[in-house]
């Protein structure tokens, strides 16, 4: 998905609200400049970090967590499922849990650093010992005993999950003009005062407010933004 133009809104949302916030105290405004390639340095967080202070250069690892293993997406019987086992502990529960408790003494999995050099060994053992249940039983399973893990949904079935439903992610509009369908769209991803700030109107169609828009322009200028 188009994760610049994602994290470059966001964080021209964040400026301006601090800008709003200086003017509010000191009474100055604020020339606002942002990059949406600066933005999403800043989001890569650890990756740059590590590079910056150890000269550590991340290689492309699909799902995997360079930082830990066994972490990242994993085959079950039925669907995938994201495993997060970083801590030691974790990795034991995640061996018995998975009836493999051999794993956690094997000289190439014991420790946090050997699991890495033999991540892709230890995912085909954990991925056939997975098979024999589905990623919402694992998933279930896992979080029980204190190991995080969480089934790749579909956009279908996020949409479906009790949370989203409950805190009223999705706005309708049964009557939107120009279509011969009812119409929803997703809101924001906060609430405020504990209500989903849910849009009032639907998305408008092309050109709907350009008489609003150009109505307190000056009529030179008018033409020109029309032209």
């Amino acid at each position: 998905y188009p994760v610049a133009d994602t994290l470059g809104g966001l964080v021209g949302a964040f400026a301006i609200a601090s800008a709003l916030v200086r003017q509010k105290t000191s009474g100055e405004g604020a020339f606002l400049d942002v990059s949406m390639l600066e933005c999403t340095l800043s989001a890569l967080g650890w990756p740059v970090s590590n590079y910056l202070t150890a000269g550590i250069d991340p290689m492309p690892m699909g799902n995997e967590n360079m930082t830990a293993a066994p972490s990242g997406a994993f085959r079950t019987g039925d669907g995938l499922i994201n495993i997060a086992a970083n801590k030691q502990e974790q990795f034991v529960a995640l061996c018995r849990l998975i009836g493999r408790p051999e794993l956690a003494s094997d000289i190439r999995y014991a420790e946090r650093e050997t699991r890495k050099r033999n991540r892709a060994a230890l995912k085909v053992e954990i991925e056939d010992a997975l098979a024999g249940a589905s990623a919402a039983a694992w998933e279930e399973t896992l979080n029980r005993a204190g190991v995080p893990a969480g089934r790749v949904l579909t956009i279908p079935q996020v949409l479906a999950e009790p949370q989203v439903l409950e805190r009223q992610v999705t706005a309708h509009f049964d009557d939107v003009a120009g279509m011969d369908k009812p119409l929803t769209v997703l809101r924001g991803g906060f609430m405020v005062d504990g209500e989903a700030p849910l849009p009032t109107k639907p998305p408008p169609a092309l050109g709907e407010h350009m008489s609003e828009v150009f109505a307190d322009l000056p009529p030179h200028a008018r033409t020109k933004a029309r032209a």
